[in-house]
């Protein structure tokens, strides 16, 4: 997508500039469990992520190859540089976030691919024009980055993880950072989504604490008209903290509100969200996790979810098909480093979903459980 962008940027890498590579192998093994004759919640479960969708009442076991990643970055003189994150992975057949419609084949997609130029003015602007991860939320976009091996529910189902479009970025000072971002649409994939207006956002980003074990707090606004029609947006808001309450315990929480205005009958869908987890550091190889996760779908209202297909991201319409309701999810997770570079993360989940009956006589409760363990080589 942008490499006509970066072969007329008009500069000379600079003087013994390098070709920086690096990247990263995840490959997950696990299996899971959903309740037979019961509610089934296509986006529970540890390898409900981009794994594997249990379905109700099946056993899920398999290995995975989640992606290898290839990430390629140069300089060109002080203030222009480029950066593409290549992803490589076998196709599920299941319907993955960022992994399906506009962005590739089915087993290759370009997660990050843009330019930044550094605007020498006060504290110095960042511009970048491309594909880039969205920074939201509590969760990094890739699996190598996280204390467990599946992503919260926040992360699978309201966020989008990268976006296209320009983003201007600005250091007030040390501890404070603020960006405004305009791009062609709120989810992980297809442009042809969204109308002829962009959406936008901005993220405001707080740090503070030691600056080896740094703390931080993170606000997200964004909306757009995602759909044909201008007067049906889509928009949400997100805060998240990241707080070292010492050198070995770190607390992290996400609320998160976002709501999909609807085009056809059916009503908005309009979700509330949220996650506590807390990770200790047994020792300096050694890590513990303990993660919840509550989604709340208010109505229950499809109208919206026409954006969710056509964006490539789960969200809105599910987890409860228009039936709305609410989950909650518990994960328990530790995490061993083999040695420099590779790290061994094991992860036992429960999710249990309660659909609303209002409209429908529907299935019991439903419940996914799980076990899954995770190999993450960065090189």
């Amino acid at each position: 997508m942008l490499a006509s962008l970066v072969t007329t940027v008009p500069a000379q890498a600079e003087e013994g500039g390098m070709l920086e590579i690096s990247g990263n192998i995840v490959t997950v093994t696990g299996y899971q469990r959903a309740t037979a004759g019961k509610f089934g919640d296509a986006t529970a479960g540890v390898l409900a992520d981009g794994l594997a969708y249990p379905g109700s009442g099946t056993d899920q076991f398999g290995f995975f190859i989640d992606q290898v990643e290839i990430d390629l970055a140069k300089s060109f003189g002080e203030n222009i540089r480029f950066r593409s994150d290549l992803d490589f992975f076998p196709f599920s057949g299941a319907a993955t976030p960022g992994r399906v419609a506009g962005g590739g084949t089915a087993d290759f997609l370009m997660e990050q691919a843009y330019v930044t130029t550094n605007i020498p003015a006060g504290n110095g602007w960042e511009l970048l024009v491309g594909r880039f991860n969205s920074g939201i939320g509590l969760d990094p976009v890739d699996r190598n980055e996280l204390a467990t091996v599946s992503f919260s529910s926040v992360h699978r189902l309201l966020l989008p993880h990268n976006m296209t479009g320009t983003r201007l970025g600005y250091d007030w000072s040390d501890n404070f950072r603020g960006e405004l971002f305009v791009v062609n649409s709120l989810g992980d994939m297809d442009d042809a989504a969204t109308s002829d207006i962009p959406s936008f956002g901005f993220n405001t980003v707080y740090r503070y604490g030691d600056e080896g074990n740094p703390s931080w707090f993170k606000f997200t606004g964004a909306g757009g008209p995602e759909q044909a029609t201008k007067k049906n947006w889509s928009f949400l808001g997100d805060m998240a903290l990241s707080h070292a309450t010492s050198d070995a315990f770190r607390v992290g929480l996400e609320g998160i509100y976002r709501q999909d205005n609807a085009v056809a009958a059916g009503g908005n869908d309009q979700y509330f969200a949220g996650t506590l987890q807390g990770t200790y550091a047994f020792s300096d190889v050694w890590d513990g996790t303990l993660r919840y996760g509550y989604t709340w779908d208010l109505d229950g209202a499809t109208g919206g979810a026409a954006v969710a297909a056509a964006n490539d991201i789960m969200a809105p319409g599910l987890p409860f098909a228009g039936n709305g309701g609410v989950r909650h999810d518990l994960a328990i997770a530790t995490g061993y480093a083999i040695t420099d570079g590779a790290r061994f993360g094991l992860e036992g989940r429960f999710d249990l979903t309660n659909p609303s009956t209002a409209a429908e006589a529907l299935p019991a409760t439903g419940q996914v459980i799980g076990l899954a363990g995770t190999f993450a080589y960065n090189f």
